[in-house]
């Protein structure tokens, strides 16, 4: 796939470059599609939440901060496997 981006867009990603934070501008721009499919992943979870609260479903605060907690540390764990640096 070849990507035109926008002037800003491609500056913005030769800076992070530059700067070290990612080895080459493929790495940055496949973590910043990481990060729109977690926020996709994210939105869909927050719908199928509020359509569980309409219907009455429940959780009591233990199970939901367990559940919430897996989910961070298995997006934290896939960002290490990934990281750039």
């Amino acid at each position: 796939m070849k990507l035109n981006l926008p002037d800003e867009a491609n500056a913005f990603v030769k800076g992070l470059v530059a700067q070290g934070k990612y080895q080459n501008e493929e790495a940055a721009i496949v973590d910043g599609i990481r990060l729109l499919v977690g926020r996709e992943r994210l939105r869909n979870e927050i719908r199928v939440g509020i359509e569980e609260l309409d219907g009455g479903q429940s959780r009591d605060d233990q199970t939901l901060f367990s559940e919430v907690d897996a989910v961070i540390d298995e997006i934290e764990a896939s960002q290490q496997k990934s990281s750039p640096c």
